[in-house]
Formats: C-alpha cells, structure tokens, sequence
C-alpha cells in the first residue's frame, strides 16, 4: 500500500510547481514505493463535481503539502478559497500538514489571514521549485522514518494465518525440479522443507511458529486466494490480428511454477506447431521459442507491480504475435533505452530472490538478452519492449512470410527435407485429396515460397529457397 500525498495550492500560481513535484515524487526511486501524488487537475473530467472531488481526495489523503504565495484564490459560497477548505477539511482528521510558503514581494490580504490561520502549524518558507522539492523530500524522508520503522515490502510481509500445512507439495515439487542451486538439496535432505523455504526465505519463523511471506505463498501456497494477494494470468488465444475473435482462453489463479506449466500447456496446445525429420526422430518447430515466452512470462511475474490489484497479467497469443503484458511500468531508474545494458533493479526482492534460485532466473540481469538470443536463433526479430499508462508489456512478432499458412503448409516449408514436390507426393505425405494439395501448393506458389515448374505433363512445386 502505498501513502497518498494531496497538493493543495492555487493551481495557476503554482503550475509548474505541482507538476515539479509529482515528477520527482515518482522517479525518486525510494519516495515511488512510499507516495502516490494526487493533483486535481489531472481528475478534473471526473463525474463527480471539482469541490465533491476534492474534498473526497483530500479527506482520504495520508499527507497534504500545501504551497501558499500572494495569490488567495476564488472565493466559494463558503466565503473561503478551495485552498483554505481543503486545509480545513484535512486538518478535521489530522494535525500534520505540510505548509510551504513562498517568498513572494506582494501578497493580499486573504492571503495574509490565511497565513495568520495556519500559525498553528509550522511553515517553511521557500524561494524556487528546487528549494521546495528539497524541503518536500527531507519532510517525507522524516514520515518514513516515523512512520515506517517496521516497513517489509510487498513481498517480504509475513502472512499471519499460514503455515506450512498450506504448502502444496506439488509446487514444491515442480521448484526442485528446476531448482539449480545444489545447496538447498541439501538441506531438505538434512533438515526438512522449513528449512528450505526459511533458507530461500520463502518465510520465518514467528513466536516459534514458521509462516509464509507473500513471496512464499505465491511460489508454494496451495490457495493463494486465502491471503488475498492478486497474482490472476489471463490467456487468450484470438483467430485474428486485432484480439475479436476468440478460439480459446483461461484464467490461473495457481502459484507461479504451476502457473509458468500451464502457459507451456496453453502455447502448445493453441499455436500452429511443424514437425521436422532429423535422422531417425520426427522433432517438433513452434513459431515461437518457447524459451523466449517463458523469460517473458517470469519477467511478468517477478516484476509486476502487485500493488495494482485489479488488473491480471494477460498472454495474449495473435496469428501475428505474442503479446505479455504486467501491470507496473519499469522501476526507476530502469528506461527501455537502458533494458538490457542497466543492472538489475528489483521491484519484488524476495520474489526474485526464488526464481534466482531455479533455472529461470538463474543468471538475474540476462532476461532480456536471453529473450533477444533465443528469437534470433528462432530466425525472427527480436522482442519489442513498450510502456503504456501503467502497464509493461514485450511483444514477440511471427515470421511474416509464415502467417495464414495452414499447418501442413508450414510443416512442408520448415519441416520437410524435400525441395520440390509433386502434387501426388503433397498428397501421400498429409493424406489429403488432390483439391487440397493443389490449393495448398497454388497458394505457396501465389505468394513467391515456390517455384511451379512443368515438366512435360508432369508439375513440379520447387522452394524457391533452394
């Protein structure tokens, strides 16, 4: 959860004042896990009136700043400024705002009344932005401090009402099944599973008692919905390219390794794969690398801003692309610019702290290499990296000279050693009537894969690759 902060001032006079602050409020790298900043001009289109808005934000806000110069403001049929209401609505339900004065040459007289009515509260007098956002930051460092003594992040926060018996030995199964870190085999021979989740702090002991922390019970706990932690993945596999037509979807709200199965599950079951003779084995090509959709997937998983607790992670599959988006833009000061040349920087320590642990994550900071190598090994383009509002989402692009193929047209063209075909041959290799082969073969013709060569009365179908 996270502190909200009102600004309250006479808009116009401190425009850029406002803005400064909820800019260096947000890209503080430690203020963004604490603050949210609430500006009323950027809600003003909501269906509630200005003066209903906000008295119901600042009302329900954890800190108010509120920034004073020579300009009062308009007057309500109160006989007060919005500014002084929101003081006074704030100051009903608590006794520490934040007051900053400017050092202006003139102000006028409501303003003065106002400044004499706020004497009870300690003011700081400040010259420009920069002054301000200084004294701003060193008040919120102090609520920290204050406040926050007995902070644990998101991921680290103990879940009073478990145990171990809400473990599910299935997770912890599928963990050290891809577990490569050969230390903590050891101790679950030697001593036992609470000692592996203490070790991979998964959890700790409390007045003698092991629980499980938010981490722990996202990777192990058998239901995860108990402790109320939204954690939901939505796949869906669309017939087109604009996400309309639906051919198959589902909803997992399981722990993560289960999770990362049933994606697995999901993408073979839904994409058009092509099989492929080599020597005595027939091996099967997908139109992605999974390797690459996984990396994604963990990335989500590990990195998402949890905090956001109404939208799910989506996996979108398209004839054209694979979409993976989470909710949580990049933590800063990571830029997409910078992916993969920054160093890692972790929004869910514990969360990764697991995952480092397993094959997956095993070399934390090379995901996005990982997923770059494993696309053009595949022969396609690399993953496209985007921010949109609060989401963070890697797209993965098909092949394009693949897509509307049908299968038996793909498995000719990747998985077939022959260069050229007859149709009778196109024939016996998918069991198909001679209708079919032709239009299948035609249509590779008409988009330049093949060759269509007469040789006599007899047609040959050649890729043109070759």
């Amino acid at each position: 959860m996270k502190y909200k902060i009102f600004v309250s001032s006479v808009i116009k006079e401190f425009e850029k004042e406002r803005k400064f602050i909820k800019q260096e409020i947000e890209t503080d790298y430690i203020l963004n896990r604490f603050f949210d900043v609430f500006l009323f001009e950027e809600y003003s289109a909501s269906g509630l009136s200005p003066e209903e808005l906000y008295s119901e934000e600042v009302i329900n806000s954890d800190i108010y700043i509120g920034l004073i110069g020579s300009d009062y403001g308009s007057i309500l049929e109160s006989g007060i400024s919005p500014t002084e209401l929101e003081y006074d609505l704030y100051n009903k339900t608590h006794n520490d705002a934040l007051i900053y004065i400017k050092e202006v040459d003139f102000r006028d007289d409501k303003t003065k009344e106002f400044i004499e009515k706020i004497g009870t509260h300690s003011y700081t007098k400040f010259k420009d932005r920069y002054d301000l956002i200084k004294q701003i930051k060193e008040s919120l460092a102090n609520f920290i401090d204050k406040n926050l003594r007995n902070y644990r992040a998101f991921d680290y926060e103990i879940l009073h009402d478990s145990s171990c018996d809400d473990v599910d030995m299935e997770a912890v199964d599928l963990f050290f099944n891809v577990l490569e870190y050969e230390p903590i085999e050891n101790i679950r021979d030697e001593k036992g599973l609470k000692n592996v989740l203490s070790t991979i702090r998964a959890g700790e002991y409390e007045n003698g008692k092991f629980r499980l922390n938010t981490a722990g019970a996202l990777f192990f706990a058998k239901d995860i919905s108990k402790f109320n932690i939204s954690h939901q993945v939505k796949m869906v596999r669309f017939f087109d390219d604009e996400g309309i037509n639906t051919f198959e979807k589902a909803e997992y709200n399981l722990s993560f390794l289960k999770l990362l199965k049933e994606a697995e599950l999901f993408f073979n079951k839904t994409l058009t794969n092509v099989s492929q003779i080599k020597g005595f084995k027939r091996e099967i090509i997908q139109d992605y690398p999974f390797e690459a959709i996984r990396e994604a997937l963990v990335n989500a998983l590990a990195h998402r801003n949890y905090t956001i607790a109404t939208a799910p992670i989506t996996f979108y599959i398209y004839n054209d692309r694979i979409e993976i988006k989470s909710p949580g833009r990049l933590v800063y000061p990571l830029t997409i610019s910078g992916l993969e040349k920054d160093g890692p920087i972790h929004r869910n320590e514990a969360i990764c702290n697991i995952f480092s642990k397993t094959r997956y994550m095993e070399h934390v900071g090379n995901g996005i290499k990982r997923m770059k190598d494993a696309m053009r090994a595949h022969g396609l383009d690399e993953p496209e990296f985007t921010e949109s509002g609060e989401f963070f989402k890697v797209t993965f692009r098909a092949n394009d000279e693949h897509i509307g193929l049908n299968d038996r047209q793909k498995e000719f063209l990747r998985g077939s050693d022959k260069s050229e075909i007859t149709i009778k041959e196109y024939m016996a290799m998918f069991g198909i009537v001679r209708n079919t082969a032709t239009k299948d073969l035609n249509e590779l013709t008409d988009k330049r894969m093949l060759e269509k060569i007469k040789i006599g009365k007899q047609i040959i179908y050649k890729k043109i690759d070759d």
